[in-house]
């Protein structure tokens, strides 16, 4: 259904144009002149007054198009009939417009406007249109002056319809009889008024003699004048006074002779402005040839008429000559700036006399270019010497373009002479620095790259091709310059080549990178130096030098590797190197002084007094004297201890040695020394001598326990296998303990370890009878070592008499501590279970079971408790966690 209304209304929209029978029609002055007035208005090369067709745009007038008719996909003529104006600004965005014939592609236009040519009834049937090449906006009032012309066009062709149809009307009542004549004519004049009243532009009718009789609206709605007032008075009172002898004159030339009238002129507005006006007409004939009356119309043509005012200014302001050509060769005009330079006269200069100023031996030249420029209708571009009035010459460039009518056919030409002697100049100059400079870079073996930025061409001199391992001929481009980079350097080199293109920075480039031969492979490093140049607000030249600096790079990685070494040499022993000035009492300081010491160069005073206030107070006296001993004689090495301030408040260990620098006459004038720390060295001293004390405490406690225990394990036996048995396995268990806590160099033990080294010899191989758990708790040596004894004693007691002499026997072990007061306390259970029933507590205490009460008391301050319940043993140890892991007393053996 859509798609049937849409044919439609495209069926009403071709009645409605064919009832203009312009399709297909020769071209119209009136037209052309809206088209005209268009390109003016809109200041657009092209412009065209067209008619859309079925499949087809025909152009009743167009202006720098060059043709009259093209095809017309359906998707262009719905995009150009849907909008009363239609601003495409740029049309290779902008896809409304994609295929027409006109807009884009070969054609190089991308800017459209046009406003719609729309009937009284409302049917879209064209448009008047403007195009450029380059990208643009219209503007408010250019869209509006559009708008009108296109108002006008269409009252033009409504004009003509009336008129064609007025005719036909007549020829059917001379035909027809029977017709009410009279009343067809009063039809016809209605419709005829009608069209009149409405339209854009000023209509009016002179009778027979010249004698205007009536006006349309328009103009008394533009003049402000009463309706009805035609006299001569009254219209030429409206015109400005310096143009009514000539439009009065124009006027009754053409209406005595018959002939159509035109004239242009200033007409003044209701407001009293005035306003450009072109105005025409043509005589209305009776079938015998005389003139029966006039039709006239005028045309609102200010904006053309001051378009072609800001031409004139802008002639006589440009700084060059300007001139027109006929095409014969000869000029019509020239303006105010030749003959200011030249001294002639129009007379003497026009139409051939412009040829007496120039250079004799560049006028030959000259006339060859211009003739040839003529004969095949291109651009005239030449230079040649003009000479001033003064009788001196000067070089000027002198160009000049064709200009078509609407058929394409050169009219005439228009041109230019600006003067480029300063510029010729200027390229000699240049000439001549360039072989200077081609004679430095010879000299220095610089390489030249030259990137033109507007035609992507880059231009290398055989050296710079050298040092991308090219041959002399080889070509280049930016691709090429890429892929002789580096790959470590690639990406950061093209990120500061486009940082230099940008036309929002400062244009310059000064780097290194290294290069990888694209022919030889071999690599190479490159200092390269340029400058962006822009115009217009974008970069258009890239030019600058490169240099082959692998020798000074070399020598450069070779001292900084020397440097690196001293670096890592200083940073390897640590030591705070100072240079101090005796005669200033200045020292310089390197890195170590903050990473050993923490001091920031911020905080630090480079004098010798912050250095001595930095040592431990009782030793500042000592080391004052010392180091003064040795600046003060003559002697030229100083060595000496102290303690240092660290910045966190600390003192560290400092073994200082310095050596003397001396004048000739001996004295002291500069020291350099390095400051060792030596605070490890001297706590592994201090470790050693406490360890070697501790080793000999040791010996004497662990002689003394195990006399202890020798003393009552033999002292009752009456079994000397059985004693010595466990004699050695209590030995053993001792042995155990001590191999924990030399791991852990005697501070503390985990009690996990310290339980599973007294009781690994009772577990087996099988499933585990002995079953312990608990939390990480530390123990200090002595409370290890007495736990370690006891749980050694209760493992053995269990397998001669308890839960571990049987098969089915087992043995809870489980610790923790208790956070029920301020003092946090430890609580071990050793728990047995399936042994042989217990009866009622032994009657006797044997050496085991005293050295468990005993020992654990003694050496953790706490409480053993042995409790011989009927399904096993059980024993609990209880003391401060402070005491379990505090070394109480003595140091444990």
């Amino acid at each position: 259904m859509d798609r049937a209304c849409t044919r439609g209304s495209e069926a009403a929209r071709l009645r409605a144009l064919d009832r203009y029978r312009l399709l297909d029609t020769p071209r119209d002055p009136d037209f052309d002149e809206i088209a005209q007035a268009a390109a003016e208005l809109c200041e657009a090369p092209a412009a065209a007054v067209g008619l859309i067709g079925d499949g087809r745009l025909f152009l009743k007038a167009e202006i720098g198009l060059g043709v009259r008719e093209t095809a017309l996909s359906e998707s262009c003529r719905d995009a150009l009939l849907r909008e009363d104006l239609l601003e495409i600004r740029d049309t290779a965005r902008d896809p409304r417009l994609a295929g027409h014939p006109l807009v884009g592609g070969a054609s190089g236009l991308r800017f459209y406007a046009g406003a719609m040519l729309r009937t009284p009834e409302g049917q879209p049937v064209g448009t008047v249109c403007v195009l450029d090449a380059r990208p643009r906006d219209l503007g408010e009032r250019r869209r509006r002056g559009l708008g009108r012309l296109a108002r006008q066009a269409m009252a033009q062709m409504e004009l003509r319809r009336l008129r064609r149809e007025e005719e036909e009307r007549r020829l059917r009542e001379t035909d027809g009889a029977g017709l009410d004549a009279g009343a067809a004519l009063a039809a016809s004049e209605l419709r005829y008024r009608s069209l009149l009243e409405v339209s854009p532009q000023v209509v009016w009718f002179g009778d027979a003699q010249g004698r205007v009789i009536d006006c349309n609206a328009y103009w008394y709605d533009y003049t402000g004048l009463p309706a009805a007032e035609t006299g001569e008075a009254s219209w030429l009172g409206a015109i400005h006074p310096d143009h009514r002898e000539a439009t009065r004159a124009a006027w009754r030339a053409a209406s005595q002779t018959g002939r159509t009238y035109e004239a242009e002129f200033p007409l003044r507005r209701a407001d009293g402005a005035y306003r450009w006006f072109l105005s025409r007409a043509h005589p209305v004939r009776g079938s015998d040839g005389t003139i029966r009356s006039w039709i006239g119309t005028s045309l609102d043509i200010h904006e053309r008429k001051v378009a072609e005012e800001r031409f004139a200014a802008l002639t006589a302001l440009a700084p060059a000559i300007i001139w027109f050509g006929n095409p014969d060769g000869s000029l019509s005009y020239l303006n105010d700036r030749w003959y200011a330079y030249t001294g002639q006269t129009p007379e003497e200069a026009l139409p051939m006399g412009w040829e007496a100023p120039v250079h004799p031996d560049d006028l030959p030249g000259l006339l060859r270019a211009w003739e040839a420029a003529r004969r095949r209708e291109v651009v005239y571009d030449t230079e040649a010497r003009l000479r001033r009035r003064d009788g001196t010459y000067r070089w000027f460039q002198i160009r000049a373009e064709p200009l078509r009518d609407a058929a394409g056919a050169v009219v005439g030409w228009l041109g230019s002479n600006s003067d480029i002697h300063d510029r010729r100049r200027a390229e000699g100059d240049l000439r001549e620095a360039r072989e200077q400079l081609q004679l430095a870079v010879e000299a220095t073996g610089t390489g030249i790259f030259d990137y033109d930025l507007l035609t992507d061409t880059l231009t290398w001199d055989a050296r710079t091709r050298a040092l991308f391992g090219l041959p002399p001929d080889a070509p280049v481009s930016y691709d090429t310059f890429l892929a002789g980079l580096h790959p470590d350097d690639r990406s950061w080199v093209d990120a500061e080549v486009q940082a230099a293109l940008d036309p929002g920075g400062n244009g310059s480039y000064d780097i290194a990178f290294r290069t990888v031969g694209l022919a030889d492979g071999v690599e190479r490093w490159v200092a390269a130096k340029g400058r962006a140049f822009a115009a217009d607000g974008r970069m258009v030249r890239f030019i600058g030098t490169v240099r082959d600096v692998t020798e000074s790079r070399r020598a450069e990685r070779a001292l900084r590797e020397t440097e690196e070494r001293y670096r890592l040499a200083a940073r390897a022993t640590n030591d705070a190197i100072w240079d101090w000035n005796l005669a200033t009492n200045h020292i310089l300081w390197n890195d170590a002084l903050r990473a050993a010491y923490g001091h920031a160069p911020t905080t630090v005073e480079p004098t010798g007094a912050w250095w001595l206030a930095h040592i431990h107070p009782d030793d500042r006296a000592r080391i004052d004297a010392s180091i003064h001993a040795v600046i003060d004689g003559t002697g030229t090495a100083w060595s000496d201890e102290y303690r240092f301030l660290r910045a966190d408040g600390s003192y560290a260990a400092i073994l200082d040695r310095g050596y003397v620098l001396r004048d000739p006459q001996g004295r002291a004038v500069r020291m350099i020394g390095a400051m060792l720390d030596i605070s490890a060295r001297k706590r592994a001293e201090e470790h050693q001598r406490l360890l070697t004390t501790e080793l000999q405490h040791r010996i004497k406690n662990t002689l003394a326990m195990v006399q202890a225990i020798a003393a009552q394990t033999f002292r009752t036996t009456a079994d000397p296998d059985a004693a010595r048995e466990a004699f050695s396995a209590r030995l053993i268990s001792l042995g155990r303990a001590h191999d924990i806590l030399t791991r852990s160099s005697w501070t503390e033990a985990p009690i996990a370890e310290v339980v599973e080294g007294a009781l690994a010899v009772h577990r087996g191989g099988g499933t585990p009878r002995i079953r312990a758990s608990g939390p990480d708790v530390r123990l200090a040596a002595k409370p290890a070592l007495a736990l370690a004894l006891a749980l050694h004693e209760l493992a053995t007691n269990a397998a001669k008499y308890g839960a571990l002499s049987t098969e089915t026997g087992s043995v809870d072990l489980r610790w923790h501590v208790v956070h029920a007061d301020a003092a946090p306390r430890f609580c071990l259970t050793w728990s047995e279970q399936g042994g042989p029933p217990i009866l009622s507590p032994p009657a006797h205490r044997g050496f085991g079971s005293r050295l468990i009460e005993r020992s654990f008391a003694a050496e953790a301050d706490g409480e053993v408790k042995l409790t011989y319940a009927p399904t096993g043993l059980v024993c609990r140890f209880e003391a401060s966690l402070a005491s379990m892991r505090e070394a109480s007393g003595e140091a444990a053996a």
